[in-house]
């Protein structure tokens, strides 16, 4: 589903309502144009099994956005929602990734378990960790299988975006998603990929064995062993990091930079007392309220809990998350 839609978020987590927009929509404008009004973005809702029938977990939309009014920058971002989350609870950061000339895909995959807590007292923390994320990134039956997730191939988020790119690309081929695949596979050189707590940590999976343009960790890597993240294809200058100064998981946030190599590149730097470029650090913080009492680590990317500014209600932590991803 194509729509053209101004710069507001939007729920379609529930079926009823997905079904109620949808006929509003319908009836409003007709069949032949399924689409809002004339607004700022073109966002594409697609249901993962519309783009390969063997995707059978992990269901819910993914979101694919272009602004067209923004220059491109002929680069994809891939952003992964973080532990039991979706692509539409984190709507603002993916917009802004748009501003600036993004292709931007906010992908569904299997997220239904917390790796914290299931690597919790594991004999080997390190290995339960690096296992569990490469069967999530790529899936099981390539001699990495872990005992605490379940992802065959099909449901890997390899696949799931090399089939998004291709149905995008079959569906609407002037739009230039066929720019981001190369042989039937994602062209990495052109793609940055980030993501929020346990998507972070994905992100910095893909980074490991693939050279990304760049890697974007918001309240991630969230692990308790993180000597897995010491070696990378990517190199560190390539990675930026955000957190929340008051969250649970700063401590485990702060030694994964470390072990990343990017704390060397310049120290944590709080972004409501500083601006763009912040010194040209890749470790940025934040200490701003979230909009409910208590969700320091939520509210670095979703949209319920990240602090706006007043008036206007845009994120405060827009230039953070731009900074993050064009510097």
């Amino acid at each position: 589903m194509k729509k053209i839609i101004t710069n507001k978020t939007f729920n379609y987590r529930f079926p009823a309502l997905k079904s109620l927009i949808f006929l509003l929509v319908f009836y409003a404008i007709g069949p032949q144009n399924l689409a809002w009004a004339q607004g700022e973005f073109v966002l594409h809702v697609v249901a993962p099994q519309a783009t390969d029938p063997a995707i059978d977990r992990a269901l819910d939309d993914h979101l694919a956005w272009l602004d067209p009014t923004a220059p491109t920058n002929h680069k994809l971002i891939v952003l992964l929602p973080g532990f039991d989350t979706i692509p539409t609870d984190m709507q603002l950061v993916q917009q802004e990734a748009a501003r600036l000339g993004y292709h931007v895909v906010g992908l569904m995959y299997v997220n239904n378990v917390s790796l914290r807590v299931a690597c919790d007292g594991s004999p080997d923390p390190n290995s339960c960790f690096e296992d569990a994320h490469f069967e999530i990134v790529y899936g099981n039956g390539l001699g990495i299988d872990s005992p605490i997730v379940d992802v065959n191939q099909p449901n890997s988020i390899i696949n799931r975006l090399t089939k998004l790119l291709q149905y995008l690309d079959a569906n609407d081929p002037t739009e230039g998603w066929a720019e981001f695949l190369a042989d039937g596979a994602p062209k990495w050189s052109k793609i940055a990929v980030g993501g929020h707590s346990l998507g972070g940590n994905n992100a910095v999976m893909i980074a490991k064995y693939h050279v990304v343009d760049r890697v974007v960790m918001i309240s991630a890597v969230v692990a308790t062993a993180t000597n897995w993240v010491l070696t990378h294809v990517t190199p560190s200058a390539r990675y930026w990091g955000l957190a929340h100064e008051e969250e649970f998981f700063l401590p485990a946030i702060l030694a994964s930079w470390a072990s990343l190599g990017i704390t060397a590149l310049g120290p944590v730097v709080t972004v409501e007392t500083s601006s763009p470029p912040y010194g040209f650090t890749h470790t940025l913080a934040t200490d701003l309220a979230p909009r409910r009492n208590g969700t320091f680590h939520l509210s670095t990317a979703l949209d319920l809990y990240t602090p706006l500014n007043h008036p206007g209600n845009t994120p405060a932590l827009a230039d953070a998350w731009g900074y993050m991803m064009s510097q």
